[in-house]
């Protein structure tokens, strides 16, 4: 009996999986994957032909952007397009539904990028400058993470895709604004922990950086539990 459950449970999991993955590189995801792989590989190979030996804190930058494109349209557009389809109708249907649909396909939207991005870390360290990829990546992925958790989240109140997007650019250009004020403050969204501030010693740079994920992660995970929890009400997408 307990095999069987068990046996169910896995058949459940691996057709939400399947059905997520078509969800999420419908439509056009394929340009937003094409736009991060071009980016990424226009950048490099500007980087390996030129004279100068390309810094870590550089190629920070171009993965950072490559993993913001990845991520940008299924949390984005996400919520839209089940609206469109009318698939969001029998979501609803489903018991528990916050656990299960959504909460997986968002996992597997950071998943894919994460696997993705593990490529351009690793190409560019075989081609341009040696670093430690599973560092490199992680370190990319956190910002990453925060930025797609709270377009998730927008997309959820805003329920259209073109507006939440609009109003991510805008958050997206006051984050960016904000990047040379506080270059050396836990509060700034894309701060480079391969770029230390000249000003400060080792140690404390350190505990900014340490700060500085904390605040990104606990920020992420609120973003999805606010998001998850206006799922829940019906009326709203219907």
């Amino acid at each position: 009996m307990k095999t069987n459950t068990l046996y169910n449970y896995f058949i459940l999991v691996q057709k939400m999986i399947l059905y997520n993955l078509r969800i999420i590189f419908a439509n056009k995801f394929i340009w937003f994957l094409a736009g991060s792989v071009l980016f990424y590989l226009g950048l490099s190979v500007i980087y390996v032909f030129s004279e100068d030996v390309s810094r870590m804190q550089d190629l920070y930058g171009v993965f950072l952007f490559s993993g913001i494109l990845l991520v940008f349209y299924p949390s984005v557009f996400g919520v839209q397009n089940d609206q469109d389809a009318r698939t969001i109708e029998i979501l609803f249907g489903i018991p528990n539904y916050r656990y299960k649909v959504w909460f997986v396909r968002i996992i597997l939207i950071f998943v894919i990028a994460y696997l993705i991005m593990l490529v351009f870390t690793f190409l560019s360290s075989v081609l341009i400058v040696k670093f430690s990829i599973l560092r490199m990546t992680t370190q990319v992925m956190i910002p990453v993470l925060f930025l797609g958790m709270m377009s998730f989240m927008l997309s959820t109140f805003i329920r259209n895709g073109n507006g939440t997007a609009v109003v991510m650019i805008i958050f997206g250009l006051f984050f960016l604004i904000l990047s040379d004020p506080l270059y050396k403050s836990q509060w700034n969204v894309f701060l480079n922990p391969f770029s230390p501030a000249y000003n400060v010693n080792e140690t404390t740079w350190a505990l900014i950086m340490f700060k500085n994920r904390i605040i990104l992660i606990t920020g992420s995970i609120l973003f999805l539990l606010a998001a998850l929890f206006n799922l829940q009400k019906r009326e709203k997408f219907m």
